[in-house]
């Protein structure tokens, strides 16, 4: 009688003991799903977004520093145009429309050697009276040349003392500039800047 009477008055209030039905289960868990499966597409854009704004932020930086060391090298130094065939610098290269290698004279007589392997990567090395350093690579962490890209481009090709030609000399450098190595979105960036040879002496004509 008591459980009659408890019915009876669920059935008065709109109340009932029956639960969820199949229908609405299956929809609420299509609503979830949905939900859910927004979040996540929203979330991996972002993680997408952040990592492409981090490797171009890596590549800004890389060229920056790299561009730092060259411009120092360059504007500090002589264009070295008396390198022999056979090294890494020759001076015959500057006559080659994509070279890749680049010699400086300094005060103190040594001579700095900046060159790019098939690799992407570049390598400077100093030559004293005691011999040649090391070489040491001027890439940053993460960070590539293009070699089908990169080139010095030096102007005069040969020695402005040579025929009088009383041209300050300068190099152009052409590049791309890649960082992709631990990164899942490759970021390309494409250089160029010349620089002039400050402390090169051209006589008076």
């Amino acid at each position: 009688m008591r459980q009659f009477l408890i019915r009876q008055f669920n059935r008065q209030h709109g109340r009932s003991q029956d639960g969820f039905t199949l229908m609405e289960i299956i929809v609420a868990t299509a609503i979830f799903v949905t939900v859910v499966s927004s979040i996540l597409a929203l979330f991996n854009y972002v993680l997408k977004i952040n990592r492409q704004v981090q490797a171009v932020r890596q590549v800004a930086q890389g060229t920056r520093n790299f561009t730092e060391v060259l411009s120092r090298e360059i504007r500090n130094g002589r264009i070295d145009y008396s390198q022999p065939n056979g090294t890494p610098c020759a001076a015959s290269n500057y006559e080659v429309e994509k070279s890749q290698s680049l010699s400086i004279e300094t005060y103190t007589g040594e001579v700095t050697c900046l060159y790019l392997d098939e690799a992407g990567i570049m390598y400077l090395t100093r030559s004293t009276p005691d011999g040649a350093s090391i070489p040491q690579t001027v890439n940053p962490p993460n960070f590539t040349i293009n070699p089908e890209t990169f080139r010095f481009v030096v102007r005069p090709d040969q020695s402005p003392l040579v025929n009088n030609q009383g041209v300050q000399p300068f190099v152009t450098i052409l590049a791309e500039f890649e960082v992709f190595k631990g990164m899942p979105d490759e970021q390309i960036i494409p250089y160029q800047t010349t620089i002039s040879s400050d402390v090169y002496d051209i006589p008076s004509l």
